[in-house]
């Protein structure tokens, strides 16, 4: 059975990334479709991804924002049976070795509903602090997916069964951060969730780069507990371009 992809990138006020993250799926020989979907903002991001993605997904000023919304309105025009959620500065090595290794652990096994993978930044821009603790948050994702049974996964790519997707009722569109790890722990009352170790993307590390890469942490430390304990994050991520 071939399998169709619809790959969806949130995004606002990002036309410095969005050619270059939407261009690097042209070469993908997995039947696949690129959707970009957020509001119009106040530089060129949607009119940039016109010329190249396959579907834009405009959200109305004035109506619902940030990245849930945005990624489940890419969803509504959506005719994948699988959905990838990317970020606008996520970046593949091998799209077609990337996915053809991650559909075979689908296939594998029917009972995973959700796969993410090693966040790294990329290697041209990251710091041994970089290195430190992707290493450690990438460790123990895959340590609470594999060994604990508990979902948890990064938006930069999470890769979910379209029908699994719809029974967990999608992005939480009232959380503003740890949405991504929300998603994991509802897929789980469905499926498995993995973190498929052998694989990785990259990101340019502009939160690491601008907060610090400790600080970060902390911070992500601080909302996962917030999450874990009272169901929702502790404060939100201010947008760095």
């Amino acid at each position: 059975m071939e399998h169709f992809l619809s790959i969806i990138i949130p995004t606002y006020n990002e036309e410095k990334t969005i050619e270059k993250t939407v261009r690097q799926f042209a070469p993908l020989r997995v039947p696949h479709e690129v959707i970009v979907s957020g509001k119009k903002g106040t530089d060129r991001t949607l009119e940039i991804a016109r010329t190249c993605a396959d579907k834009v997904v405009e959200i109305p000023e004035g109506e619902k924002g940030g990245v849930s919304p945005a990624r489940n309105d890419g969803v509504a025009v959506a005719a994948g049976d699988f959905f990838v959620f990317v970020d606008s500065d996520t970046y593949i090595g091998d799209p077609d070795a990337f996915f053809g290794r991650l559909l075979e652990r689908f296939a594998g096994n029917p009972r995973v509903v959700g796969i993410s993978v090693r966040i790294n930044v990329s290697p041209a821009v990251a710091t041994w602090s970089d290195r430190a603790v992707s290493f450690m948050m990438n460790a123990w994702f895959f340590f609470l997916n594999k060994c604990l049974g508990v979902g948890i996964a990064s938006g930069k790519f999470i890769m979910v069964r379209a029908d699994a997707f719809r029974k967990a009722d999608g992005f939480n569109e009232h959380m503003k951060t740890a949405e991504d790890v929300d998603l994991f722990r509802k897929l789980r009352k469905f499926g498995l969730t993995r973190i498929a170790w052998e694989l990785e993307v990259h990101h340019e590390g502009r939160r690491f780069h601008k907060l610090g890469a400790w600080r970060t942490f902390f911070r992500w430390i601080v909302n996962g507990v917030s999450y874990w304990m009272f169901g929702r994050s502790s404060d939100t991520w201010e947008p760095v371009r």
